[in-house]
């Protein structure tokens, strides 16, 4: 099964073989770069996921070739969804905001300090600090967040 809700839809829907090419590296699934085209990538995309309609730890789907795309598959993941190596999975891969919270960005726009600091992080190191930012729950702890990573308080 192959479902991609509409053109522009945030909401990816397939099945995939779970595979590993060594023992000591995470297992993963490949996404045709076909399935991912409606959502206009062309870089690594944070998603969130779920395997068997378990939801997992957020993602990053990452391009491999032209052709493929691919997602990590941990070993928290297998204990979790009851998977392995070579299992056909449905998967279920939801696009995450690519804006900034709104406390990250007051921080950006009132720091001189925080704009340098941001502007130093590679694209990846600035995709995991928002979405580190986003994880939490409460106002006060995305902003404490934000600043401590960017200007040390």
């Amino acid at each position: 099964m192959i479902e991609i809700d509409m053109p522009g839809s945030e909401v990816l829907e397939f099945t995939g073989k779970v595979a590993r090419k060594q023992a000591d590296l995470p297992r993963f699934l490949v996404v045709a770069a076909t399935l991912v085209q409606p959502w206009g990538i062309d870089k690594t995309t944070t998603v969130d996921a779920t395997i068997n309609g378990i939801a997992v730890d957020r993602r990053t789907l990452k391009a491999w070739t032209q052709d493929w795309w691919f997602i990590t598959i941990t070993e928290k993941d297998c204990r979790k969804t009851g998977i392995d190596t070579g299992v056909r999975v449905g998967v279920t891969l939801r696009r995450t905001a690519d804006e900034l919270p709104a406390e990250l960005a007051e921080v950006l726009r009132q720091d001189a300090r925080a704009q340098a600091r941001w502007q130093s992080l590679t694209r990846s190191q600035q995709r995991m600090l928002r979405d580190e930012v986003a994880a939490a729950k409460q106002s006060a702890t995305r902003h404490r967040r934000a600043r401590r990573a960017l200007v040390g308080d």
